[in-house]
């Protein structure tokens, strides 16, 4: 029998609250996020697995099996970081916080960070390439200005997701319809409906927050001291934005990521080396360990001291552990077990939907990957779709709805981690301003049990 099949369904139960608890208490803990956590959950499941007497060999398997799939996502987060640290070291975001606290009014920072990361997102389709450039660029800004860093991050999230999902190009875009049965183009039209009110919602708040921000006590600093010190400790000029061109340039010819980041850190090691004067020695070391600043102002310190290698370390070992835990419980059988009692609830297209959106969630929470969840939601829910004669690309446009956008809300999912890392900002700061990504799933179900937008098919 396959170890896969022996665990009941209450047991399958009291594995997740162990795993689940061991995660949580690291967290109400503040040790240092879920690492520790995730890394418990491995030795509670091969004790489990001996209490049961169940063969080891293949569920550990299914972890290295699960982990092989995320590395390219790994060797991104740490190419992020040495890019961070070059295009600090290089002046490239010194310029870029120069250029904004010029010409940008911290009342509509916030509104334009959701535009420009979701033109960017839409244009690239990738949400990781539009948050480690415009996102990082956006969060230096804010910070300058002394607008909320966790409403910031939540702007670029929520842009940089938006395009990600309706990007032809983006690869759950292709995905998902490819894992329902349905046309791209029909698929992207069919989410259209969830999408954009969102999107628009989302506008209105950020604006709402970004007046609020500004208005009554706020203080934005000594702005002309920012750019005083920036100018002191750079020399800024169209040079230093190289890099930053770069980047955009290598995206939108659908250069590999990992070689995009790290040809415009290179670019950014050259204008460090020509423009500011930095030896090849202290490059190498600022890739590895991030850059560090001369300036006293505290502001600016929080913004330039970071970036690197190094930095991104401990977010390879979260992703790596999340997700080769959900290696190992999908070979346990306890995702199908899960699944099967949220499915057996269905009785009309609103609970559908309603399902189809839950077990993207669970299939997200527990195996910490986009693809992992839209291949099995997909897998356990395109017969049901089918039996009531409901659009392929409906199922598809659900798959989305949670599966894509549930990543950045789940603490130690993929996109997750990477976001935090990359933007300098904590998950608990930034997720109650992911307006896009919890409303998107709220009108999903809006639409399942009113009927508006619900395509039935004749076959």
């Amino acid at each position: 029998m396959e170890a896969k099949k022996t665990l009941t369904k209450f047991q399958s139960l009291l594995l997740l609250v162990l795993i689940v608890l061991s995660v949580a208490v690291c967290i109400r803990l503040k040790t240092g996020g879920p690492m520790i956590g995730l890394f418990a959950s491995w030795v509670i499941i091969y004790l489990f697995c001996k209490a049961l007497r169940i063969d080891y060999g293949p569920v550990i398997a299914g972890a290295y099996d699960a982990i092989r799939v995320v590395v390219p996502t790994l060797c991104l987060l740490m190419s992020i970081g040495v890019m961070i640290g070059t295009w600090l070291q290089s002046g490239t975001i010194a310029t870029i916080i120069v250029g904004g606290l010029n010409m940008i009014n911290p009342t509509w920072l916030l509104p334009l960070t959701l535009i420009f990361c979701a033109v960017l997102s839409l244009v690239t389709g990738t949400s990781y390439g539009s948050v480690g450039s415009a996102g990082v660029a956006m969060m230096a800004i804010g910070n300058a200005m002394g607008i909320n860093p966790g409403m910031v991050a939540g702007a670029v999230i929520c842009g940089a997701m938006f395009g990600d999902k309706l990007s032809p190009l983006s690869d759950t875009t292709n995905l998902a319809p490819a894992v329902a049965g349905a046309k791209l183009g029909d698929h992207v039209r069919s989410m259209l409906w969830t999408t954009l009110p969102t999107f628009l919602i989302s506008l209105v708040l950020f604006t709402i927050l970004g007046i609020q921000q500004t208005s009554g006590g706020y203080a934005a600093g000594d702005l002309n001291t920012y750019v005083t010190a920036l100018n002191g400790e750079f020399h800024l000029g169209f040079v230093t934005l190289i890099p930053a061109i770069f980047i955009i340039v290598l995206l939108l010819l659908k250069v590999n990521p990992v070689v995009a980041l790290g040809l415009s850190a290179m670019s950014a090691g050259a204008v460090s080396f020509f423009c500011q004067g930095a030896t090849l020695r202290s490059i190498i070391m600022v890739a590895y360990n991030g850059y560090t600043t001369g300036i006293e102002e505290g502001i600016l310190k929080t913004i330039l001291n970071r970036g690197g290698m190094n930095s991104m370390l401990q977010y390879v070992a979260i992703i790596s552990f999340a997700v080769g835990m959900g290696g190992m419980l999908d070979k346990l059988g306890v995702l199908d077990t899960i699944l099967e009692m949220i499915v057996k609830g269905i009785k009309n297209d609103g609970t559908l939907i309603l399902a189809t959106l839950l077990v993207g969630y669970v299939t997200s929470l527990i195996s910490c990957s986009q693809p992992m969840a839209h291949v099995l939601t997909g897998r356990l829910m395109a017969p049901i779709f089918k039996e009531r004669k409901i659009a392929p690309e409906i199922l598809s446009r659900s798959l989305e709805d949670a599966g894509t956008l549930a990543g950045p809300m789940i603490p130690w999912h993929g996109y997750c981690v990477y976001m935090s890392g990359t933007l300098g900002v904590a998950w608990a700061a930034f997720f109650p301003y992911l307006f896009l990504l919890y409303l998107t799933p709220l009108v999903s179900l809006f639409y399942g049990f009113t009927g508006i937008s619900i395509k039935h098919t004749e076959e």
